[in-house]
């Protein structure tokens, strides 16, 4: 049984994981389609390749942590989202984090999946076949990692609420009332 919260974070990670795609992974295939491939690291930091193949320097790049930031900020921002929702929804986030936790590493997944394929085909120059799919087992690895961690520190720091605070939510106006009357009672009894 998922969190009510599932489906929000299963779409805002799926839409998240899109644009990481169509940004940043995707625009690496038209690397030797002949005009000038162009995009930004994390950092806004151009690379720019013209009149070049793949292998040697663009191959290094491609899979030397230039996706990483991109997934980890994914990450931290999810993870910090989720904790925040869980305290404004009063949804227990030792239970919501392992969700989230796990379509992150969806993710991660997905995203590398994406960019050995496009490894594969630029490798292939046209028959991807011809070339074996790489691993990125290390690189996923190595995200899961980071996500497994942030999300143990985030549990490590979850208070849940105490009855007498989930209490005192439901009867503010109450206590309120209450501390009115106590206190004008107070001020009769002084002054008579």
């Amino acid at each position: 049984m998922t969190t009510p919260l599932y489906p929000t974070f299963r779409k805002r990670i799926e839409d998240a994981t899109e644009r990481i795609i169509r940004d940043q992974v995707t625009p690496w295939a038209f690397l030797t389609a002949g005009p000038p491939f162009k995009v930004k690291q994390f950092s806004a930091r151009e690379i720019s390749y013209q009149g070049i193949g793949f292998e040697g320097s663009p191959r290094t790049i491609f899979w030397s942590r230039y996706i990483d930031p991109f997934l980890e900020a994914l990450a931290i921002e999810e993870i910090e989202f989720a904790v925040a929702s869980a305290k404004e929804r009063r949804i227990d986030a030792s239970l919501l984090l392992p969700e989230v936790q796990s379509l992150l590493n969806a993710a991660v997944q997905k995203v590398f999946r994406e960019m050995a394929e496009i490894d594969r085909r630029l490798l292939g120059k046209g028959f991807p076949e011809s070339v074996p799919l790489r691993s990125t087992d290390g690189e996923a690895d190595q995200l899961g990692a980071f996500i497994d961690e942030r999300v143990r520190c985030e549990l490590a720091m979850w208070k849940p609420r105490s009855t007498v605070e989930e209490w005192y939510d439901r009867n503010k106006f109450w206590v309120w009332v209450v501390g009115i009357v106590v206190g004008v009672a107070g001020l009769l009894v002084k002054f008579l």
